[in-house]
């Protein structure tokens, strides 16, 4: 077995997000998931002393790697992470690397995966998803996946506006609004034609995420675009997206914009490469 091993920790934008009620202490959802090419690049090495250790000590990867220290009895492990994706924008940084953490301790210790991801998968609203990659909805707190077949290649316009949002605040704040209707799958069939999805976007958390960040609205305007298929903001905010066929014409709006922006890409199911 070997001694270390590297991953990367794909980041993901929620295409449509609806906010269907709250059981028990969580809020459920129905999110149509997209993976893009941003990662963090992570490597887990085998420890001696036994400790299970990582440069980010208050990350959801401690308790991914303790959980299946645990079920596995396994020796000690240390998690470095190379930090791209940014921190709590809604791109689902911490989960991703959860998830490429709970891989590598798979390839680490020769652990059998669908055993580790049925673990794992409940722990945290998208690890389920970042375990796996590519297009899908998800349900529940996001554990309960519907896979779907890749859309076709899209550039990804990112818009980072200076402040965050914290997801507590908007989730709690989203109960004492009205929610919106629709389903992620008829967003989905549009961009599988290529066509524009902005007639069926929803985020029950961009008006909460409006009210607690004045960045959000103006930005989001700004980046209305006939060319662009959709516009939206990914999880609780703050980062903003918009999906184009070409790069030529994401690049066209990042120049106009005035924060910090982004240009990658849609990508398939990554898990096994």
């Amino acid at each position: 077995m070997p001694k270390t091993v590297n991953a990367r920790a794909y980041a993901k934008i929620n295409l449509f997000l609806r906010v269907v009620g709250t059981k028990k202490d969580y809020h459920e959802i129905e999110s149509l998931l997209q993976s893009v090419d941003l990662y963090d690049e992570i490597t887990l090495s085998k420890a001696s002393d036994g400790s299970i250790t990582s440069d980010f000590p208050g990350d959801n990867s401690l308790i991914v790697l303790n959980t299946l220290a645990r079920a596995f009895s396994l020796g000690g492990m240390h998690l470095s992470v190379n930090k791209n994706i940014p921190l709590g924008g809604g791109l689902g940084g911490s989960s991703a690397d959860a998830a490429a953490a709970a891989l590598a301790c798979a390839a680490l210790w020769n652990l059998p995966l669908t055993k580790v991801k049925k673990l794992v998968s409940p722990l945290f609203g998208d690890i389920a998803f970042q375990m796996t990659g590519g297009t899908a909805i998800a349900r529940g707190r996001g554990e309960n996946l519907e896979v779907f077949p890749s859309l076709p290649l899209y550039y990804v316009l990112l818009a980072f506006p200076e402040k965050g949002v914290s997801t507590k605040e908007a989730y709690a704040l989203s109960d004492t609004l009205p929610k919106g209707n629709g389903s992620g799958l008829s967003l989905y069939w549009a961009l599988s034609r290529g066509e524009k999805a902005d007639p069926f976007y929803l985020n029950d958390l961009l008006s909460p995420a409006m009210l607690l960040n004045d960045e959000i609205s103006p930005l989001l305007n700004k980046m209305q675009d006939e060319r662009a298929l959709l516009t939206g903001m990914s999880g609780s905010g703050s980062t903003l997206f918009s999906l184009y066929k070409t790069r030529e014409d994401a690049a066209r709006m990042a120049s106009t914009l005035a924060c910090k922006t982004l240009i990658t890409k849609t990508i398939s199911p990554f898990a096994g490469k």
